[in-house]
């Protein structure tokens, strides 16, 4: 095997300045939230009774039928430009159900306008949110509850407030360059303790091998639940046994100052090169077909 890489993919924050920048209004103000003690609760909430008084009839009953918990998690993923109105491109409502996906796209064209992040010279800024929300499901009366200030037991790595504080990440980074650094550093781990010619000996086809692996976070900043899907057993295996060397984390993830579970995923992805004699069978089978 020649080649063994990571994909990790990661929506990063980079800020291009040589002074701190200033703002005369610091965040996104929904309407009716100026005067708001927490302007990002009262967004929250604005925005889960704006989901609740929108949600169709047909998608509650089939959130009702469908959802196998009792709990609804949704997302809301909210880009705005400079003027305060939503780029409806780069944004989204999502429910994790197949049957829901892509169901709640109408959504975004009756959300209201925001009142835009200002600058120091008043100029609009763009702004986005990521939302995690929580409806509970009640099934005697079929009727879907809004839940105030929702804390879900699972919170995904790329929408927890605080990420998991990874051994040599500093405390102090902000969230996207502690993402960021965290993922690097499993990336790093991965790399290094990978056993990068398990795959040859496998009688693996040549060309593109992934591995999916999963695990948790715990509440107490451990490693859990580790899941792998390969190709073959012996890859499964090996990712398993990579993961459970990660260390013990400094800090668990935490939203809105409580400690949750943080899912985490990442696919290895590696190249097995092509051997003299499989090249040769390969070439004699494409000779065979064209003659037929």
């Amino acid at each position: 095997m020649k080649y063994i890489y990571l994909c990790l993919f990661l929506f990063s924050s980079f800020t291009f300045s040589q002074s701190k920048p200033e703002y005369n209004r610091e965040k996104a103000i929904f309407p009716g939230c100026q005067s708001a003690e927490d302007l990002e609760l009262c967004f929250e909430d604005k925005v889960l009774q704006f989901i609740d008084s929108s949600l169709t009839k047909s998608i509650k009953t089939k959130i009702i039928r469908y959802s196998k918990k009792d709990t609804l998690d949704l997302s809301a993923n909210l880009f705005f430009n400079e003027e305060g109105d939503l780029i409806k491109k780069m944004s989204g409502f999502h429910i994790y159900m197949d049957s829901l996906k892509n169901e709640l796209n109408y959504l975004e064209d009756s959300f209201p306008k925001v009142l835009p992040v200002l600058d120091k010279y008043d100029n609009g800024v763009a702004d986005y949110k990521n939302l995690l929300l929580g409806f509970k499901i009640n099934r005697a009366d079929s009727t879907i509850i809004p839940i105030k200030n929702y804390i879900p037991k699972d919170v995904p790595f790329s929408l927890v407030e605080q990420v998991p504080v990874y051994p040599g990440c500093a405390p102090s980074l902000p969230q996207e360059a502690a993402r960021k650094c965290m993922s690097n550093a499993i990336g790093r781990h991965v790399l290094q303790n990978f056993n990068t010619n398990l795959a040859s000996t496998l009688n693996l086809p040549s060309g593109v091998i992934r591995i999916y692996v999963g695990f948790k976070i715990d509440k107490d900043a451990k490693v859990v639940n580790i899941l792998t899907r390969a190709p073959h057993p012996a890859l499964e295996k090996e990712a398993k046994r990579v993961i459970k060397l990660l260390p013990q984390l400094e800090s668990p993830g935490m939203q809105k100052g409580k400690a949750v579970n943080v899912p985490y995923g990442l696919p290895i992805t590696f190249n097995i090169a092509e051997t003299a004699a499989q090249r040769k069978e390969r070439k004699r089978l494409k000779r065979k077909k064209r003659k037929e």
